[in-house]
């Protein structure tokens, strides 16, 4: 069965499919899922600002990332820890990924994909889509007969007013490695402010909750994690950005990434028949100037 049809069954969602592009909406939030990298595209709730940045100059072409949404970097973060010739953030968010299992219950949407499959280990992702959030899990299985040491983000962009403005919370006691200045740093005990190019891997306590605050926008995104003990933190500022063909020279102040992931020191030794699990739940409140507690917003 085609994913279209999958989804075209289900009482109260509207699909469309373009390509590799699937767009899926209900009354109460709109969502678009790329097969080509398994990735999500776009998430808002009806009436609301979109979650997620995608670059206008995003590329829709075989083999190549697709600039917003939330790229799957797996096998690998980063590049390949033995192979230069690799890619970077590895296979899968250039690889197929085919819809296996769509179900609509209680107005969230549940969509399960398989993507493909690198030196021993299958990657699975699930997708939960709601009124009030949406969550991401990437499963890694080891199909082989020997332990497979392997790393991997979900690399999200988040939209936001103007990330000069935006705060994140939840990172105050993490130490981190920075690659802009090479070194690795002790944890600051302040929220993070965004000053400049920022590339980073913070090593928080596991599954930590950040909170991403948006005065602009009068917004907060919490970011509950699963199965992660760190976290990437990246914006490329002006001159990055004016060297990245695939986003506008002055979109760099629209986004931040703020990437769930098991990266750098976090990276994982998976045994064989072993599954691990790395997830993260986005959801939303209203900003307070006041709190770094969000309030939550009334599902539409």
């Amino acid at each position: 069965m085609t994913a279209l049809a999958l989804c075209a069954g289900l009482p109260g969602l509207t699909a469309h499919q373009h390509g590799e592009r699937l767009t899926l909406a209900t009354a109460d939030f709109a969502a678009e899922l790329s097969f080509a990298g398994g990735q999500l595209l776009g998430y808002a709730p009806t009436g609301q600002r979109p979650w997620l940045y995608l670059s206008p100059q995003a590329r829709f072409a075989a083999g190549k990332a697709i600039r917003g949404g939330v790229p799957l970097c797996w096998p690998w973060f980063g590049a390949h820890p033995d192979d230069p010739g690799q890619p970077a953030h590895g296979v899968a968010r250039t690889a197929p990924w085919r819809l296996d299992d769509a179900r609509l219950d209680a107005g969230v949407l549940a969509l399960q994909l398989s993507g493909p499959h690198h030196g021993g280990l299958a990657a699975m992702l699930t997708l939960e889509l709601g009124p009030a959030g949406f969550a991401l899990t990437l499963a890694t299985s080891n199909g082989g007969t020997a332990p497979v040491r392997f790393s991997q983000a979900l690399h999200s962009y988040f939209a936001v007013g103007d990330c000069r403005e935006v705060t994140l919370s939840g990172l105050e006691a993490a130490g981190y490695d920075d690659k802009v200045d090479g070194g690795r740093h002790p944890a600051s005990g302040a929220p993070l402010r965004f000053t400049g190019e920022t590339d980073r891997i913070y090593y928080p306590a596991p599954d930590a909750v950040l909170r991403l605050a948006d005065p602009q926008w009068q917004r907060v995104l919490t970011l509950a994690a699963q199965g992660s003990g760190s976290s990437v933190v990246w914006n490329p500022w002006v001159d990055k950005a004016a060297a990245l063909a695939d986003l506008p020279d002055d979109a760099w102040p629209r986004f931040v990434c703020v990437e769930t992931a098991n990266a750098g020191d976090d990276a994982r030794v998976l045994a064989p028949g072993a599954t691990q699990r790395l997830g993260v739940r986005v959801s939303a409140g209203t900003f307070d100037p006041c709190s770094n507690a969000p309030r939550p917003v009334d599902a539409v």
